[in-house]
């Protein structure tokens, strides 16, 4: 069976989610093809790039342009089941083409955002009125929304998201085979690699900073002096005002690495000592489970997240720090918790890799998902 895997923006992060359920769809002994837009570029989201045979079509991020090159990319798929990654206008209207409304062929839709918030007040028409085309505006995700009823099946990532639409939980972890902490070199080995001091402690921050998900905490919170021995690691664009922005203020104790591969991942996160997940609260993060945090799960770093979505579920049961959105005093006290308790980081890292494996792995994923094949 060969499955089509519709992707929002494949020039941006959509493929991260789809990711590893592609690879659980795999394991499973299906074939997959991942198709989607790209806008204003023929180029695929970097650390991905090489990670499937891709079937793209270049669009511009305009409305009208993404219903027509929808067309284009349901005539490309070749698959028996549709499975649309996100249900907005650029993946679920193409899949939508190419099922026949679900009635040619299953179609599963997947949800891992709040596309909805705001449909009909604030940012919704503010926008249009700024960008009447602008294709992921909430109001046409609301247009589009009613259709979502016509899916067979659904996933999603959190149990915000499983009130709304139903389905299973899917935590899109990454391979347990390709993110393991064993089959990496040492962490002093690996910091001399990229040229970080081989006693510091490192915080890891990776991928793009937006505007909920924590990098001027992080910067803010270095800045103290409680948090003077402390290092932190970048790992995306160097170019992204922010990136700039730490290091300008952090000096030698902030580190841009550029743009990492995501085969080469699991070695940045083994070098840090710990992986920050910083979400504000707001209606994107309160329906949305960071992939860095199963990344950071999956290679057993010490893990402090803020009480948003089910993120305390996931680091319940002493499987990392759960801290106040914006309290950067507890923050702060975690942080001295694990220079006094150093042990701690492994005695976390252990159970939260054991949760990962039983839970958001891609044999935990693909069990989840066999019923759909």
């Amino acid at each position: 069976m060969k499955v089509s895997l519709f992707v929002h923006e494949l020039s941006g992060n959509g493929i991260v989610r789809a990711y590893p359920i592609a690879k659980a769809i795999e394991y499973l002994g299906h074939k997959v093809e991942v198709l989607g837009l790209t806008y204003n570029t023929d180029k695929i989201y970097e650390p991905y790039k090489n990670a499937f045979e891709y079937k793209s079509v270049r669009s511009y991020l305009d409305i009208r342009w993404v219903i027509i090159n929808s067309r284009k990319v349901a005539k490309l798929a070749e698959g028996d089941i549709a499975y649309s990654f996100k249900g907005i206008w650029d993946s679920y209207w193409p899949a939508l083409l190419y099922s026949g409304f679900g009635f040619k062929r299953p179609l599963i839709m997947d949800a891992e955002d709040n596309e909805l918030w705001d449909a009909f007040i604030g940012n919704g028409w503010s926008d249009i009125t700024k960008n009447p085309y602008y294709p992921v505006n909430p109001i046409y995700n609301k247009l589009l929304h009613p259709f979502t009823f016509l899916a067979r099946n659904k996933t999603v990532v959190c149990t915000s998201l499983q009130k709304r639409y139903g389905g299973k939980i899917i935590l899109h972890g990454p391979d347990a085979n390709i993110f393991d902490p064993s089959k990496f070199d040492t962490v002093i080995n690996l910091r001399n690699k990229y040229t970080i001091p081989q006693h510091a402690r490192v915080l890891l921050f990776a991928g793009k900073p937006v505007f909920y998900n924590g990098l001027p905490f992080l910067i803010d919170a270095l800045q103290r002096k409680e948090a003077s021995g402390w290092h932190l690691v970048l790992a995306g664009n160097p170019d992204n005002p922010l990136f700039i922005e730490a290091k300008k203020i952090l000096g030698t104790r902030c580190h841009l690495l550029g743009f990492i591969a995501n085969e080469m991942m699991p070695e940045v996160v083994k070098l840090a000592d710990v992986v920050p997940i910083i979400q504000s609260l707001n209606p994107t993060t309160q329906m949305q489970i960071p992939a860095k945090l199963l990344e950071a799960m999956s290679m057993g770093k010490g893990i402090i997240g803020t009480r948003v979505c089910d993120i305390p579920l996931l680091l319940a049961d002493n499987r990392g720090w759960v801290i106040e959105p914006g309290d950067t005093n507890a923050f702060l006290k975690v942080l001295k918790t694990i220079v006094d308790n150093p042990v701690l980081l492994e005695e976390y890292g252990n159970a939260s890799r054991i949760y990962y494996k039983k839970h958001a792995s891609v044999e935990a994923i693909a069990e989840k998902i066999k019923p759909f094949f």
